[in-house]
This record gives structure tokens, sequence and C-alpha cells, in this order.
């Protein structure tokens, strides 16, 4: 525990950085007392953030001003104008490209505005495309819509043929 609140001290490491090697010694240590090589797992007894500061800095990807001048340029371009309402709404939902590609009608609520995040469109080879289920446990969820993403939805379904 010294050890850790004195990497952050002198400055070498931040919390991010101590909060990895926490990550990799605790494990190494707990199986280290389960071969019985010794007694106790110094780092079971406390929680970090009682221990060092969290100096942690918030970064975003991209900046919402970003994003939004982004999104302004393909809303206007003449070519990328057909995409917004994708892009749109990959932005503000969190999904990733291939769970927004493998969705289906089945998969929106419009009424209780939810969208059912269940499997993914891979493609495999050229012009080959597969469906397949979610990549972990976690990544099966229902996500809700907010008004825009509710209105690109719409916009998409309307213009479908």
């Amino acid at each position: 525990m010294e050890w850790l609140t004195e990497l952050q001290a002198s400055g070498k490491k931040r919390y991010s950085s101590i909060q990895n090697i926490r990550g990799v010694l605790r494990p190494a240590f707990r199986k280290a007392v389960q071969s019985e090589w010794i007694f106790k797992n110094p780092f079971d007894d406390f929680q970090l953030h009682e221990v060092i500061v969290n100096d942690s800095v918030r970064r975003d990807a991209v900046s919402p001003a970003d994003e939004r001048r982004f999104l302004e340029f393909v809303r206007n371009d003449k070519h990328f104008s057909r995409y917004y309402e994708g892009i749109y709404i990959l932005f503000n939902t969190g999904m990733r490209i291939s769970e927004f590609c493998g969705l289906t009608t089945d998969d929106l609520d419009m009424e209780r505005r939810t969208i059912s995040i269940n499997k993914q469109l891979h493609r495999v080879g050229t012009r080959v495309y597969i469906e397949d289920t979610a990549k972990t446990k976690a990544g099966t969820r229902v996500i809700p819509m907010e008004d825009g993403v509710y209105e690109a939805f719409r916009t998409i379904l309307e213009k479908r043929k």
C-alpha cells in the first residue's frame, strides 16, 4: 500500500497506471496465497481510491463540438447526407457498426423507444455477410432511444423500399 502511495506521490505513476499495476499484482499474490507461498495478499485489504487520489481526467474520443461539426458536415454533404441518420444513431447510442448493421425491424420497439441488441452482422470474405450472436453476455442489451435517435430511426424506416 505504501509503495502505491509512493508511486503517485513521486509523480512516477498516475491513478490509472497504479490501478493497472494493482490489477496485475492482486491476482498474482492471490495465487501465491493459494499455493501457500505467502500467508496474506497485501493487495486485498484496501480499496485503491481510499489510499491514493483519483487524478484521472475524463477524455472524450470526440469532443461534443467536433461531433456537432462532423454531423453538420455529413448532413449537408451531397454524397454523405444519405448516411446522416445512421451516423447520428451510432454517435448517440454507442452501438458498434456490426450491431447496427445486424438490426432488423423486430429489434426496434418504436412504441417503447428501445433497441434490442442481440446479434451482429459480420463480413466473411468478399460480399458474404453472416449474422452472429453478440461477442459477450454483456453485448446483449436493450438501449433506450432518446428523441433524436427515435427520429433518425423513423426517417430510416420511412425511406426504406
